[in-house]
């Protein structure tokens, strides 16, 4: 089974809150996502078709949230303003955006075919 499109209509009717200009320009990284999450897996069932559904609309969300960015910019190390410095996820681990999209795809997948990365027998 190929893996299904994402629309808008679909997305409205998962309980999808954006407009759809906000939906278009979050979805390729949403997509990129939910596919780098589940590698070569494809979906089994109906069931699997809509934890991918699931995914891809959790992650539009996750997208917009950090700016339809796609994560660019997310792995700054360091910041300083003036007297101000904060620093973060600079020591190789995931940025937040990586950890929330992540988390947020692997939520919806839980118990699908598609989670499954392990070997096949």
């Amino acid at each position: 089974m190929p893996l299904p499109s994402v629309t808008y209509a679909l997305y409205t009717n998962q309980g999808g809150t954006l407009g759809e200009d906000a939906f278009k320009a979050s979805l390729r990284a949403a997509v990129s996502a939910v596919r780098d999450v589940i590698g070569r897996n494809v979906p089994q069932d109906e069931d699997d078709e809509d934890a991918y559904i699931r995914a891809v609309c959790a992650a539009v969300d996750v997208d917009d949230a950090y700016g339809a960015s796609g994560g660019i910019g997310e792995a700054v190390a360091s910041v300083t303003l003036g007297k101000f410095s904060a620093t973060m996820g600079g020591n190789g681990s995931a940025s937040l955006y990586q950890a929330d999209m992540r988390l947020a795809i692997a939520r919806e997948l839980a118990g699908s075919s598609l989670l499954y990365q392990g070997v096949a027998s």
